[in-house]
């Protein structure tokens, strides 16, 4: 039927619809792999942005995870660092075997020496762990001697890398004494039965 209504036309007239024809059909072609690219354009632009987010996404737990590195070193560092001012069981026990002959190093005459059992440390008994590495353990020492050993004794004591906690210190002249008094105190350490461990 279109064939029939060009032949009616004269030749100037067919060319003319024959070249609009061409182009109706050029341009829809065109339109048709377009509008292919610009869905694929489409599709790999929410790709990108999918990729984009993941990749921020990524970055971001990066961040977080460098900054739980961080804080879980922090951590480690104050654990050490509170680990050092402790005493494993085998330092306690050469610390409380040795007290004696630290007592005569300072020219000061033992009296007694009663060391307690080791016993838990419980800060919070309801939120106590389930595996108790922590120990206190004490001694109650009496010494006798210039006031000045005593003190320098005690500086010593409390001088070491370790912890060592006094109290209930008692200085005081006997009966008849002039020079040597009678000094009485409490020794209380923190062990870390963990550092044995690590052994």
């Amino acid at each position: 039927m279109i064939i029939e209504e060009l032949i009616k036309l004269d030749k100037p007239k067919r060319i003319l619809a024959a070249i609009l024809t061409v182009l109706v059909v050029s341009c829809i072609c065109y339109f048709a792999i377009a509008r292919g690219s610009v869905v694929k354009l489409q599709a790999a632009k929410a790709n990108y942005i999918g990729i984009e987010a993941a990749y921020t996404a990524t970055e971001n737990q990066q961040t977080e995870l460098s900054n739980l590195q961080k804080q879980f070193e922090e951590k480690e560092k104050q654990l050490k660092e509170t680990q050092q001012q402790c005493f494993s069981n085998t330092q306690a026990v050469q610390f409380f075997e040795n007290i004696n002959a630290m007592v005569l190093a300072y020219n000061l005459q033992p009296i007694s020496r009663v060391i307690s059992e080791p016993k838990e440390l419980v800060t919070d008994k309801e939120a106590k762990p389930p595996q108790q590495f922590l120990k206190m353990q004490s001694a109650k020492i009496e010494v006798c001697g210039n006031y000045f050993d005593v003190v320098d004794f005690l500086d010593e004591l409390t001088s070491r890398p370790q912890q060592v906690c006094i109290t209930e210190v008692h200085i005081a002249l006997g009966a008849g004494e002039k020079f040597n008094p009678k000094a009485s105190f409490k020794i209380v350490l923190i062990i870390d039965q963990s550092k044995d461990m690590e052994k």
